[in-house]
This record gives structure tokens, C-alpha cells and sequence, in this order.
């Protein structure tokens, strides 16, 4: 009866032993770390909330700010909202596309001309805002806007996922907003082999690739570190390091969330289409308004003339 229970307690034991040690290994940090990084290009949320921002010296400084909506049960429709701050002086842009159109909403103008201390013929272009250029044909736009395809986005990113399944276990740990894992410099560069062989990664040449590996030969004190949320649903980027002397600085952070109701509503087909149309409009506008500022002039100086000549009339 003793041995009974001495055999059962003893299989009890190495039962929780066992269960216990498979529950360790898979919620690891680095067991966490891949499944929620999975989770994430696995995800079918369609709108990404995101931040970069980036410091050298105290001279050069800036940042981007702005929403990416790409529903990814709906390929054919994606929208990005972007606010871009250089040396403390912000431009927005927006940009859609769908499979056959990629268009940039004229706002962009407003934001140059604000940007350029231009106040006075802010008032002229912001009435372009609400138009949009579709910039598909556009040799000068097209070359620097592509489609985007999802599902090759997230078969790229699945691919690198599996990168990080041969890392030292010990670079992994928890962290308040999920999972970390720091990456030194000969890590980046075979991310950067990996990446490189994927679809998107081989659109790069090889010796851009290897340009870019060289680059961070002198970079000193380097430092990346990944972190993944605990939910699949958020991504950050921190790097740092140190090169000519100075300190460089890069964190990147992305949150991303389901809105089934959401729809990317594509620009009318009754507004502008080429470069040479909002050209066209921008100049009507820009000489309506310069000749309302002469008229003014005029206005100014005819009464300047008569108040003047009032005045003789008083003396004589």
C-alpha cells in the first residue's frame, strides 16, 4: 500500500516536473519573443499607427510620424498619412493606391511653401488641399512610390522570423511592453544576409547589400534592440551607436489594430490627374492672388496720393 503510493507520488512528480519544464522552455523570452513576432506578421489587423525618430548631432534632428492603413483581407485598397519633421519644420503628405493608381494628395504643397516661411502664398495653395495627383503617370512620382503587396510583406517578414530561432537564448529577456532581444553588430549584418535573400531583400543588388554592411564597420558602441509586444500587436526599434565622434540615435515604434469597418476611400475621378493640371491651377491661382496684393497696392497708394493732397489743400 506504501509502494503504491510512493510509485503514484513519484509519478505525480515527474509528471509536474516534466509538465512544468515544457511550460519553461516554451514561454521563454525567446520562445515569446518569435511566437509574438509571428503573431504580428501573422496578424490580420489592418491599421499601424507609427513613430520614427531620429538624432546625430544636435543640428540634425527629426522625425516621422503617421498611420498606414492596409487592410490585409482586402488587398486592393491602401492608404498612408504621413507627417515628416526636419530640423523642426513639418510637411504632411498622404498618399493612396490601388492596384492600377497611386495618388498624392496636393497638401504636400501647402506643407513645402509653409515649410519655406512662405505665409503669404500658404493662402494660395492651401486650396489645392483637397485636390489629389495621380501620380501613376508621373515618371517623376512613379519612380518614387511603389504598390504595395501584403502578402509578400508578410511572407518576407515570416521568412526573417525564422532568423532569430538560432540566436544565443541569452540575448532574449521580458521586458514591461513584451519581449527584447539586443542584437550586436555581427547579428545586424547576418540580418542583413537573411533579409537579403528574401523577395523584397533581392530587389537590392548584392552590392548595395554589402555597401550597407560595410557601413557599419565604423559605427561604434553599436547597439540594436528589438522588441516585440506581448500580444503580437506592437514592434519597436532602438538603436544606437557612435561614429566620427558623435552619437547617433534611431527608435522606431509601431502599433498596429482590426477595425473591420475600415474602408480606404480612393480620390474622386473628377479631380486632377497630371502634373501639368495642378501646375496649370497653381499658376491661376498664384496670379489671382498676386493680382489682388497689386490691387491692394494700388488701393494703398491712391489713398496714400489723396490723403496727401488733402493735406496741401489744408495748408494752402
Amino acid at each position: 500500500m506504501n509502494k503504491t503510493v510512493v510509485i503514484g507520488t513519484t509519478v505525480v512528480v515527474i509528471t509536474v516536473v516534466a509538465g512544468g519544464g515544457t511550460y519553461a522552455v516554451l514561454h521563454t523570452p525567446k520562445r515569446q519573443f518569435e511566437s509574438n513576432l509571428v503573431k504580428m506578421t501573422k496578424s490580420n489587423d489592418n491599421i499601424a499607427n507609427f513613430r520614427v525618430k531620429a538624432n546625430g548631432t544636435s543640428d540634425d534632428t527629426g522625425n516621422v510620424s503617421g498611420t498606414l492603413e492596409a487592410d490585409s483581407q482586402n488587398e486592393n485598397k491602401l492608404a498612408v498619412h504621413l507627417k515628416v519633421t526636419d530640423k523642426n519644420t513639418p510637411e504632411a503628405m498622404n498618399i493612396k493606391m490601388d492596384k492600377k493608381h497611386i495618388y498624392v494628395s496636393a497638401d504636400m504643397l501647402t506643407s513645402s511653401v509653409k515649410g519655406y516661411g512662405l505665409k503669404g502664398l500658404t493662402k494660395v495653395t492651401k486650396s489645392l488641399d483637397k485636390y489629389w495627383l495621380d501620380s501613376s503617370q508621373s515618371a517623376s512620382l512613379k519612380d518614387s512610390y511603389s504598390s504595395i503587396d501584403t502578402k509578400e510583406v508578410r511572407s518576407d517578414a515570416t521568412a526573417v522570423t525564422e532568423w532569430f530561432k538560432d540566436l544565443d537564448s541569452n540575448k532574449f529577456k521580458k521586458v514591461s511592453n513584451g519581449y527584447r532581444v539586443n542584437l550586436n553588430k555581427a547579428d545586424m549584418k547576418s540580418l542583413m544576409t537573411k533579409i537579403s535573400k528574401t523577395k523584397s531583400g533581392k530587389e537590392i543588388s548584392k552590392p548595395e547589400w554589402q555597401e550597407a554592411k560595410s557601413a557599419l564597420d565604423p559605427v561604434k558602441n553599436f547597439m540594436l534592440k528589438l522588441t516585440v509586444g506581448d500580444k503580437g500587436n506592437s514592434f519597436a526599434i532602438d538603436f544606437s551607436g557612435k561614429e566620427n565622434n558623435r552619437k547617433e540615435q534611431l527608435t522606431s515604434k509601431i502599433n498596429t489594430k482590426r477595425d473591420d469597418k475600415l474602408k480606404v476611400k480612393m480620390p474622386a475621378k473628377s479631380l486632377i490627374k497630371t502634373e501639368s493640371q495642378l501646375s496649370e491651377l497653381l499658376e491661376e491661382k498664384m496670379l489671382a492672388y498676386y493680382s489682388d496684393q497689386i490691387a491692394s497696392s494700388i488701393d494703398e497708394f491712391n489713398s496714400s496720393v489723396s490723403s496727401s493732397t488733402n493735406d496741401d489743400v489744408l495748408d494752402a
